[in-house]
């Protein structure tokens, strides 16, 4: 399959982009295959600049059920229905491992998705297992269907190790381990009040909620987004070094007065030398819609 699983689609008027997993006759089940061909496709999106915002989802009843099993078997452990087939070597599930999640030269779809360097929001409906799982974990923002479902069936059958990290951030160690011990599946009312999920709606709602994210987002200016994607990414790994707010002051000046702005970006920076702080501030909460809009008692002037 490869990239024929994923179907790309970019609104280059609203620069915002959408993967789907397609292969919704079998729930979006992923190859090997079909897991090695995404982080081309991240990259090419990456270099895109008419692209600001990347939006997951999956095709027919489901965001995707997790991994093909029956490729598991034989390349990692192998079990297989011929007694006298060999066992995979070392070589050959250390490089199946590497490609999945853990190669820093050539990323693995997991790696990928987790470093990719613009703002990206899971739509997640209906089953959200294994693989699926993984890569909604790796997104920034998540908003799913009340009767999403997730987890992890490889809980119930061997460790999974990616992105333990970040999925013990988000869950908590106390929820992680409950869904690692037991395996069971996490209602999505539960995935947001663990953190992993940042927002619940009604199944018809979905795709206009997400829709409506990605355009605030898509608001801001693409220097700006891709800086603070790495100000979260970095900040997260370096949360108890002592550089970091020496690290957060560097990046953000240098945010301010060398980002590249394309026509239509706000800067209000820039339009405070026209209409003065307060004026500047006012006219931005405008180009929001209201429940958007930040309020400010008094004079808005200072931030």
């Amino acid at each position: 399959m490869g990239k024929e699983y994923f179907l790309y689609e970019k609104d280059a008027q609203k620069r915002i982009a959408s993967i789907t997993f397609n292969k919704p006759e079998n729930r979006n089940m992923a190859t090997m295959e079909d897991m090695h061909a995404l982080p081309p496709l991240l990259r090419e999106i990456e270099e895109d600049d008419d692209v600001k915002v990347l939006i997951l989802k999956g095709a027919g009843e489901c965001f995707g059920s997790g991994g093909d099993i029956k490729a598991l078997g034989p390349d990692t452990v192998g079990f297989s229905r011929d007694p006298k087939a060999p066992r995979p070597t070392v070589r050959k599930r250390l490089i199946m491992e590497r490609r999945m999640g853990h190669d820093a030269v050539n990323p693995g779809a997991l790696t990928a998705i987790f470093h990719f360097c613009k703002p990206c929001i899971a739509q997640v409906h209906g089953y959200c297992y294994g693989w699926h799982f993984q890569v909604a974990t790796g997104a920034d923002i998540v908003i799913t269907s009340e009767e999403a479902l997730f987890t992890h069936p490889a809980f119930r059958y061997v460790m999974e190790a990616w992105p333990m990290m970040v999925w013990l951030e988000s869950m908590g160690t106390k929820k992680a381990a409950e869904m690692m011990f037991t395996g069971r599946a996490f209602t999505a009312q539960e995935m947001e009040q663990c953190g992993l999920v940042n927002k619940v709606v009604r199944r018809d709602k979905l795709e206009q909620e997400v829709n409506e994210m990605a355009s605030i987002i898509a608001m801001q200016p693409l220097d700006v987004l891709v800086v603070e994607k790495h100000f979260l990414e970095t900040l997260g790994s370096m949360r108890n070094d002592i550089n970091a707010p020496n690290l957060v002051g560097c990046m953000a000046h240098m945010l301010s007065t060398y980002m590249k702005l394309d026509p239509g970006d706000y800067s209000v920076l820039r339009e405070t030398t026209k209409l003065g702080a307060s004026g500047a501030i006012k006219e931005r909460e405008r180009r929001y819609p209201p429940k958007y809009r930040l309020s400010y008692s008094g004079r808005a002037a200072a931030e």
